[in-house]
């Protein structure tokens, strides 16, 4: 039996670096982290089919590699999707995405991009996970408990005491969302609940807009200039930093973006006075270090096309589910988790899918070709971002299961697309 002890977690984004890992003949297994996606995650074994498969058929990896190559060179509208891989992984794919006029987006965009759609037309002021945890006195919870998608957000970056204090000690209210059990059992007695006065509660965007109301010193319609609103108002600008949370991937409404516009505005507001600074939390899989990646290489962000030769972005047209429909063959990356998207039943009549996906991975339909990878930070070393965007993350590899990474499956797929278009030019002699 070995033990690894404080173990980076590439999954949710937090980049918690404080998990215990134990590890024998049989494979690895995490010692209870209080996460419910570490402990589930984590434990892996060796006992997985490494081969990878054609139409469900055991094939050397030689032969998958030259399939993929003729899948996505004989294809008209490639879609690479997913990507749910390291840093490398994601260079990767654009690079072979380039090559073959491929569109790229990440599995889980929709909640980033409700984020960036405001910051393109607004531009706002955003804080880091440690001026969350060093410096902030209040936190304003807008919309449903983040730890739903970020189990020790409040154990690792609100719990411990700030290590600037200067003041009175931390309060963390919720306006339009329920602490998790969880929460209130690491948070206690600072929680509190903020809504209108009695009587049935309105949307969020509604409780947004009056709290921006109270804070210009005017009241929302049927509520006056007093009550729970003024009294937010009040302390949110009596606060030395506020920070105000939000997890924009869990807004339930309709026009989920509105709502981070209302809070991006109200947090300007404030931020005149006194400090006050979002926190937009998403990043899961390697969400944010996905789009990094494609901002560096292209200029753009995820959902991005290069069909023309040049990269084209479009946050609506290359929605990977929107692009699904058309493509003639996906390519889907997913080297984190073992659940996929049911990919053939968003897609056309007769897309091939090619799934780059853990061993683990149980598949609804069995997709045309599937090549097994590691995972970064269990069976290869990678590169991964933390949700708040400015935390490179190294993780470090924990055992040999015989898996590639994603990186060097499409750089040898990439390879043979560049073998075959050699080997087909006509003769110049």
């Amino acid at each position: 039996m070995a033990f690894h002890p404080d173990t980076l977690c590439p999954f949710c984004g937090l980049g918690c670096g404080d998990i215990g890992i134990e590890q024998d003949d049989s494979g690895i297994a995490p010692r209870p982290s209080g996460c419910p996606q570490a402990d589930r995650l984590f434990r892996r074994s060796t006992a997985v089919p490494t081969d990878p498969r054609i139409g469900g058929s055991a094939v050397p990896m030689t032969q998958a590699v030259a399939e993929a190559a003729r899948l996505l060179g004989d294809s008209r509208a490639p879609l690479i999707a997913g990507l749910a891989t390291d840093v490398d992984g994601v260079l990767a794919a654009l690079t072979l995405a380039g090559r073959i006029g491929a569109t790229v987006d990440h599995e889980r965009s929709d909640a980033l991009f409700r984020n960036l759609a405001v910051l393109r037309r607004l531009g706002w002021s955003v804080t880091t996970l440690a001026e969350l945890r060093n410096r902030c006195d209040l936190v304003l919870v807008v919309g449903p408990d983040p730890a739903a998608a970020f189990p020790r957000l409040w154990e690792r970056w609100v719990a411990p005491e700030p290590a600037f204090p200067g003041g009175t000690g931390r309060s963390v209210l919720f306006l339009g969302g329920d602490p998790l059990p969880e929460t209130a059992q690491c948070l206690g007695g600072r929680i509190e609940k903020v809504g209108m006065a009695d009587g049935p509660q309105p949307d969020l965007a509604s409780l947004v807009t009056g709290l921006r109301a109270a804070l210009a010193g005017h009241g929302l319609a049927g509520h006056g200039t007093t009550g729970p609103m003024a009294d937010l108002a009040a302390r949110i600008r009596a606060a030395r930093y506020a920070v105000v949370v939000w997890a924009a991937g869990l807004f339930a409404e309709p026009q989920p973006d509105l709502i981070v516009e209302g809070l991006v505005r109200l947090i300007r507001k404030v931020d005149g006075t006194t400090r006050c600074a979002g926190l937009p939390l998403s990043g899961a899989d390697n969400l944010v270090g996905a789009n990094q990646a494609c901002t560096w290489r292209t200029g753009f962000p995820l959902r991005t096309g290069f069909d023309g030769g040049m990269p084209l972005h479009d946050p609506d047209r290359f929605d990977w589910r929107e692009r699904a429909r058309d493509a003639d063959v996906i390519l889907w990356i997913s080297a984190f988790r073992p659940e996929m998207p049911e990919i053939a039943a968003m897609a056309g009549t007769g897309t091939a899918v090619i799934a780059l996906a853990t061993p683990e991975t149980a598949f609804t339909s069995e997709p045309a070709l599937f090549i097994p990878v590691g995972t970064p930070g269990i069976d290869h070393a990678g590169d991964v971002f933390r949700a708040d965007s400015v935390v490179a993350l190294r993780t470090g590899a924990l055992v040999d299961r015989g898996l590639p990474s994603v990186a060097t499956v499409l750089r040898q797929i990439a390879t043979a697309l560049e073998d075959t278009s050699t080997s087909t030019e006509p003769s110049r002699c």
